[in-house]
């Protein structure tokens, strides 16, 4: 079944990001973007990608 076109699975966020799925992977881990489990999978909505961006630009910025 398709999933929802605002949640991404670890690998579509990854390259929705541009970073790779291990530094998408600790990222979570360290609470930097949010992120959820289903099924053992992890999945990311994009709002949580677009903000995750966003607060990297305003440290940036």
């Amino acid at each position: 079944m398709d999933q929802p076109l605002h949640i991404m699975s670890l690998k579509q966020a990854a390259l929705y990001l541009g970073i790779s799925e291990p530094t998408l992977k600790r990222r979570i881990q360290s609470k930097q973007i949010k992120a959820y489990k289903d099924g053992g999978y992890w999945k990311i909505k994009r709002e949580w990608a677009e903000e995750y961006q966003n607060n990297l630009l305003k440290q940036i910025g």
